[in-house]
């Protein structure tokens, strides 16, 4: 498995699954996040699980439903290629490849993956043609009526904090979220809030790919998406899943829905493509 696998640059860095598809073609119960700015991020995965890059790549790379990898093996490939010693000495100083400097190369280049100046970042600037009326009309919903930027504020909208928004269901797939590192009731699961610098461009969205596009996204935050009833025959000692008190019922009309939407598609950016090694300067 390569990590363009499921973080393709032709689709915003993401895959456009609903679930990730691993070695041998085992499929996960998580939907494949972008990468793009996730440099800038605290803590990733979409439960938080590790604070750096250096951290997600090596436990991608050696997952054994992901990229189920031998560290080890792998930098013996590459010792035995035509071109990695010579670019691995220049990046280190000498032509040792080890797992330790491939998890660092691929964490600096994904810290390079980072989108450009918005729409919405013009407006911000001053350029007050940047966005039209009916996205101003949407920028004021997110920012009031439509909740939004109570979790989708700072530098990358995301408050980089864990939620849960009814989509988890005792028993089925990756349910616990936050729960399973913090242990925590309020924390079953909570998954982190995506960027909404990228995040619109690669759907499906949540953490289980359960909504197709946008349309229905804002649907289900327009009717305050669901609490989940408790069971009698639970099997296991996992307090049940609560709804955010975030989340409330919206009201918003057809209008008001199309105006959000609107700002939204803003906030998307150019995407960057890679450069492969022979194309740098």
């Amino acid at each position: 498995m390569a990590c363009a696998s499921c973080h393709d640059p032709d689709l915003a860095w993401a895959d456009g699954r609903r679930k990730a598809i691993g070695h041998n073609r085992i499929q996960g119960d998580i939907n494949s996040p972008s990468i793009v700015d996730t440099g800038l991020l605290k803590q990733l995965f979409w439960d938080g699980r590790v604070n750096s890059l250096e951290e997600q790549t090596l436990a991608s790379w050696t997952n054994p439903i992901e990229m189920a990898a031998n560290p080890e093996n792998a930098a013996k490939r590459l010792a035995k290629t035509a071109s990695y010693p010579a670019l691995f000495k220049t990046a280190f100083g000498d032509e040792n490849i080890t797992p330790e400097r491939i998890v660092q190369a691929i964490a600096t280049f994904v810290r390079t993956v980072r989108s450009s100046p918005s729409d919405f970042d013009r407006f911000m600037e001053g350029k007050q043609t940047a966005l039209t009326d009916q996205q101003i009309r949407g920028l004021h919903l997110f920012r009031t009526k439509a909740r939004c930027i109570h979790c989708h504020n700072g530098p990358l909208l995301s408050d980089n904090q864990f939620h849960h928004l009814g989509t988890s269901f005792d028993q089925v797939g990756n349910f616990q979220g936050r729960y399973k590192m913090t242990g925590k009731a309020e924390d079953v699961g909570a998954f982190r809030t995506p960027a909404l610098r990228t995040g619109i461009a690669s759907p499906p969205y949540m953490h289980n790919g359960l909504v197709t596009d946008l349309d229905m996204l804002l649907a289900m935050y327009n009717m305050g998406w669901w609490q989940n009833a408790k069971l009698d025959n639970k099997t296991d000692d996992i307090p049940t899943a609560q709804l955010s008190p975030l989340i409330k019922p919206l009201d918003l009309s057809k209008q008001e829905l199309a105006d959000l939407k609107a700002f939204l598609l803003g906030l998307s950016s150019h995407l960057p493509q890679p450069l492969l090694p022979e194309e740098l300067p």
